[in-house]
């Protein structure tokens, strides 16, 4: 469907969006407008992080998915709206913060439309819950994807001179 994004067609994404109650992720996130417009009493939360953070977390994820194809880096270019697979680190942290302010000012005048989150400053169920008008559960808040923000690049290095080692 990101496809239709980029063609300008969104029919089959509003379609599936009638149907779900929550989304997250891409293509959601650059749509917020579009699904503010046609869903008018929906909330919407933005998770935050520092820029640093954000762009070794991208990272990762680039090492961990390996190569990418054609087709996932054209998929990029539509969603990001860069270069890709010829991005630099400074346009992603650039389209990173254009979002964020982009997404803010839409909502500046809504606040309860709208929660801004930082899960590494503390935030956790009980601003999210608040949000959501729902009970805080009494069970630790969820850290399923938590990465690692160290440059792996470094490390491999070391790994393969104490591989080097036993050869």
């Amino acid at each position: 469907m990101v496809k239709d994004i980029g063609e300008g067609d969104l029919s089959r994404i509003m379609a599936l969006a009638d149907k779900k109650e929550t989304f997250e992720d891409w293509p959601w996130i650059i749509l917020y407008e579009e699904l503010d417009r046609a869903f008018p009493d929906s909330r919407f939360i933005l998770t935050k992080r520092q820029h640093e953070k954000w762009i070794q977390s991208y990272k990762n994820m680039l090492a961990n998915q390996g190569d990418a194809s054609k087709e996932l880096n054209e998929i990029r270019r539509i969603l990001y709206g860069l270069p890709f697979p010829d991005v630099s680190e400074s346009q992603l942290v650039e389209r990173y913060e254009k979002h964020n302010a982009e997404v803010e000012y839409y909502f500046r005048d809504r606040p309860k439309d709208l929660l801004i989150i930082n899960w590494e400053e503390g935030d956790e169920w009980k601003e999210l819950c608040d949000f959501l008008g729902k009970d805080v559960p009494i069970k630790p808040f969820p850290h399923a994807n938590k990465g690692s923000y160290i440059d792996k690049s470094k490390t491999n290095r070391l790994t393969d001179i104490v591989k080097s080692w036993f050869k």
